[in-house]
């Protein structure tokens, strides 16, 4: 016997008023059951997967109605989705579909869909963990029994992940993505039908050819918000996963080192409040620079291409590392030093001349005692253009030139605290300080 699990307070409170669908029963199913029976109800995330034997557009409209919300259907996959409201205003997601079955014209291409039944439906998931059900009571408000037709509460009791066959990645490579997201996060051990069906795609030389970038990318956004991505990074390339995708063999040490260097700058800018500056509005761009600067230009192409990145962040990305035109010195951090004496108010002002991208490439390749300096930086959402160019300081000779980066750093903080609103008042401010301070 297998004790039911408790869903915990906010999901219980969701599923009670989730109506019958009409002439059949409803089950959750996949990564929420498998978080549930292995780390438990406070380790939920806020999507949930809801199946049925019922009819599908009838109940997912009373779903949505129940709750207020929007539903969106598509009939040819058989699914359903609505967002709804949870506690504290967190925004929870119920996915709903049909009992089905799938069929895979071609490897990597998305399969054709058809009603199924239960046992089809457990057989067209990736692994086995993610293949038990839990059956829902509308009546009784809780759960009533647990269904497991693929064996997969053995592999939840072993920490085991299972492929349900061994063409499970040639049939849809993005599940190698979600391996390995889940085996780092869980710390899962593998079965040995893993190795087998890992080793089957490995060898497959077409294996991306038709698996469209949006996919790609979709997984890489879920791997970059994982509590440990460069574990997860790590893993793809030791499986030569991210070798089949992009080309690129091994994570070399200077990859590892921007790597971490892109996680620790995201701690320092989780410390702020998210009004000011979000961190989730710099990972695609960080991450990705860490990872690609350094390649060949075609070689960055080909894998900006494989990983799903738009034309727009494609672009900003192959700007910043290859075009030298758009740098007011010298390429990088390097240049930079050299042009300012890491003097950090003319830091600030060569960085103004900058756009976001390039000033992030700065960050990952910079010092790492200048990443508070970056984090002030950044926080601000850009510092507005200078009032006063460093060119004009120079017109003073009285202002050693040992001064003239605290000199100009002091007038941008007025700059900023809306003391100085005008070149003139600047120019005023700069000539009174003077006469004070360098006669």
């Amino acid at each position: 016997m297998v004790r039911l699990p408790d869903p915990g307070p906010q999901w219980r409170s969701v599923l009670a008023r989730v109506p019958a669908p009409s002439g059949g029963r409803i089950f959750v199913v996949g990564g929420w059951v498998r978080d549930l029976l292995l780390l438990g109800p406070f380790a939920l995330g806020a999507d949930i997967d809801l199946v049925t034997d019922g009819d599908l557009e009838s109940w997912a409209r009373a779903t949505a109605h129940v709750f207020g919300s929007d539903v969106r259907i598509e009939p040819g996959f058989l699914t359903a989705r609505t967002d709804v409201a949870g506690e504290g205003g967190r925004i929870l997601r119920i996915d709903m579909a049909r009992f089905r079955r799938e069929v895979y014209d071609l490897p990597g291409m998305l399969p054709r869909v058809s009603p199924g039944t239960m046992e089809e439906d457990a057989g067209r998931r990736d692994f086995s963990m993610n293949a038990v059900f839990l059956e829902w009571s509308s009546a009784k408000k809780a759960f009533v029994r647990i269904v497991d037709p693929a064996n997969g509460l053995e592999d939840i009791r072993q920490g085991r992940i299972r492929p349900l066959r061994e063409e499970t990645f040639r049939e849809d490579p993005t599940r190698l993505l979600r391996w390995a997201r889940l085996s780092v996060r869980l710390g899962l051990s593998d079965d040995l039908s893993m190795a087998r069906a890992l080793e089957k795609a490995i060898g497959t030389p077409d294996l991306w050819d038709r698996v469209g970038g949006a996919r790609v990318f979709r997984e890489f956004e879920r791997l970059w918000r994982e509590p440990d991505p460069l574990g997860v990074t790590e893993r793809l390339f030791s499986c030569r996963i991210m070798e089949t995708l992009t080309g690129m063999p091994a994570l070399s040490r200077i990859r590892r080192f921007r790597l971490r260097r892109w996680l620790g700058f995201r701690a320092l800018l989780e410390e702020l409040d998210p009004k000011v500056a979000g961190p989730e509005s710099l990972d695609r761009e960080m991450f990705f620079l860490a990872l690609l600067f350094g390649l060949p230009r075609g070689r960055f192409r080909k894998a900006a291409e494989r990983l799903g990145l738009g034309e727009r962040l494609r672009g900003r990305l192959e700007r910043a590392i290859y075009d030298p035109s758009g740098w007011p010195f010298r390429r990088f951090t390097i240049g930079l030093e050299e042009e300012t004496g890491r003097d950090y108010g003319r830091m600030m002002t060569f960085a103004d001349r900058l756009d976001m991208t390039r000033v992030l490439l700065l960050v990952l390749t910079g010092r790492e005692s200048d990443k508070e300096f970056w984090r002030q930086y950044v926080a601000r959402e850009r510092w507005a253009p200078p009032l006063i160019g460093g060119e004009t300081l120079l017109e003073y000779p009285t202002i050693p030139p040992s001064m003239r980066g605290a000199v100009l750093a002091e007038m941008r903080d007025l700059q900023r605290t809306g003391l100085l609103t005008d070149a003139g008042s600047a120019l005023r401010w700069l000539e009174r300080k003077i006469s004070e301070e360098f006669p």
